[in-house]
């Protein structure tokens, strides 16, 4: 399947936990299988006109992005990520993020 990039123009996002390594079972930072970059999550606060969730979204870049909670950032390249999981008959699905970058949004005035 083809990316399924979205559109952030109608959506803003502020971190609402820090950057952490993405780990494996084995509590090992997850590498990228294309790039071989590392991967972090961040948690997101994405708002829009009447609505507001916390998205996770897995950043891959070389060094972990430079944001901190309750700062303004704009995802860049983010993608949605359907999956299915069937374990043990039970069937499970959902969306993962995805973004090859967070960019800092200067909130002076």
């Amino acid at each position: 399947m083809g990316r399924l990039l979205l559109d952030t123009s109608r959506v803003s996002y502020e971190v609402s936990v820090n950057p952490v390594p993405k780990l494996d079972q084995n509590g090992q930072q997850k590498f990228d299988r294309e790039t071989k970059n590392p991967m972090w999550t961040v948690h997101l606060y994405a708002l829009s006109e009447g609505a507001a969730e916390v998205i996770n979204v897995t950043v891959v870049n070389p060094v972990m992005p430079p944001v901190t909670v309750r700062q303004p950032v704009q995802p860049v390249d983010l993608e949605a990520l359907p999956w299915v999981n069937d374990r043990d008959g039970k069937v499970r699905s959902g969306v993962a993020f995805r973004a090859s970058g967070l960019t800092p949004l200067d909130t002076a005035a």
